[in-house]
């Protein structure tokens, strides 16, 4: 009778628990030329490697993006920006989540890594993380300087690119 129980519920957890794989969404990042304009990159493509059991603060693992998938409304921009980012070099950005505190309702704040442009720091995303049925949204943001990852921040003439970034993520996973 104990097998059966413990069978029974281990079956029930491994309902609520599993791989997540990015199905929508975009991940965004926000600068501005000091003088001029706001640069708005962004992408729709990610690769998950989370999971994440029955609760949200269980999420653990990555989520990558290609810097080759990023784009703006300006394709010129774009290519001076793949040139800073030097992208041939450095194609990816991965954050790997390290730790998910909640902070109350579906508030949380993710810990953990960013890695890009060959450089690994700690980072915090602030944001939500909501479930329907075998879907999970993640909606946070963040920021970041440029520098603190090797990355000068172009300059143009007269024109200087803002070091800080802000990052929105927002995106539906499937289990």
């Amino acid at each position: 009778m104990i097998k059966l129980s413990v069978t029974a519920l281990l079956l029930a957890a491994s309902v609520y628990a599993g791989n997540l794989g990015f199905e929508s969404g975009s991940i965004k990042a926000h600068t501005e030329v000091f003088g001029d304009t706001t640069i708005d990159p962004m992408t729709k493509k990610a690769t998950s490697r989370l999971s994440m059991d029955a609760s949200p603060t269980t999420l653990k693992g990555s989520i990558e993006i290609s810097m080759n998938d990023l784009f703006s409304d300006n394709k010129k921009r774009d290519e001076h920006m793949q040139e800073a980012l030097e992208s041939s070099t450095f194609p990816k950005a991965v954050f790997d989540v390290k730790e998910v505190v909640s902070k109350g309702g579906d508030t949380y704040v993710l810990k953990g890594v960013m890695s890009l442009h060959g450089v690994s720091k700690a980072m915090n995303f602030e944001g939500t993380i909501t479930e329907e049925g075998n879907k999970v949204r993640i909606k946070a943001q963040s920021s970041m300087k440029m520098t603190d990852f090797g990355i000068k921040p172009i300059k143009m003439m007269f024109l200087t690119v803002r070091d800080q970034v802000d990052l929105s993520v927002d995106v539906g996973l499937k289990r």
